[in-house]
């Protein structure tokens, strides 16, 4: 059996085709090109980026709550590329005593379409109840976000319910579908 996941070392992730790797400052540009594309960041809270910045300022928070060991995300780059980060994935928060985390995630729009989302979340999933030793993955989407509803339900996750009128952005109310993955249901 893997050891327990104890934030020592950052873990890197493999799957056929892409690589799952620390996001870095380095990643800035990336990161920005990501979150500043409107269709990219339509169905989250909050605007899309305007500057670097905010990118690097992300960053930052990715890095320093990984430094407090409350959460992990990757950068995700495909291994037949230059290693440009071209989405992330990983864990939101962790609580332990419940045995619990949720995931969230972006993908660069030219990556759309391909099943790259799909890969990387089972591998990030995979992680979480080998290594993290979860009991139980949480995720959510906008309810009109059907490209990533799909993506939860390729993974295995389970619809749980709908938070009606959750969030209010731009000009409107809009709901929130809640997802959930036991360990049990994700490795049979």
């Amino acid at each position: 059996m893997t050891p327990h996941f104890n934030f020592s070392t950052f873990p890197i992730l493999e799957t056929p085709r892409l690589l799952l790797r620390e996001l870095l400052p380095s990643d800035a540009e990336a990161i920005f090109r990501i979150r500043g594309d409107h269709q990219v960041t339509q169905y989250n809270t909050g605007r899309p980026y305007e500057s670097v910045e905010q990118a690097s300022d992300l960053l930052d928070a990715i890095s320093a709550a990984y430094d407090d060991k409350a959460e992990v995300r990757w950068g995700i780059t495909l291994k037949q590329s230059d290693g440009q980060v071209i989405g992330m994935c990983g864990y939101n928060y962790w609580q332990r005593v419940d045995q619990r985390a949720s995931v969230g995630y972006d993908l660069a729009r030219a990556a759309w379409g391909q099943g790259i989302m799909t890969e990387a979340l089972r591998a990030v999933v995979w992680f979480g109840f080998e290594r993290m030793e979860l009991h139980r993955v949480e995720a959510d989407a906008e309810a009109r976000n059907t490209a990533s509803l799909r993506v939860l339900e390729k993974v295995g996750f389970r619809r749980e319910g709908v938070q009606r009128d959750y969030f209010y952005a731009g000009g409107a109310f809009h709901d929130l579908v809640l997802f959930g993955l036991l360990r049990h249901e994700f490795i049979a």
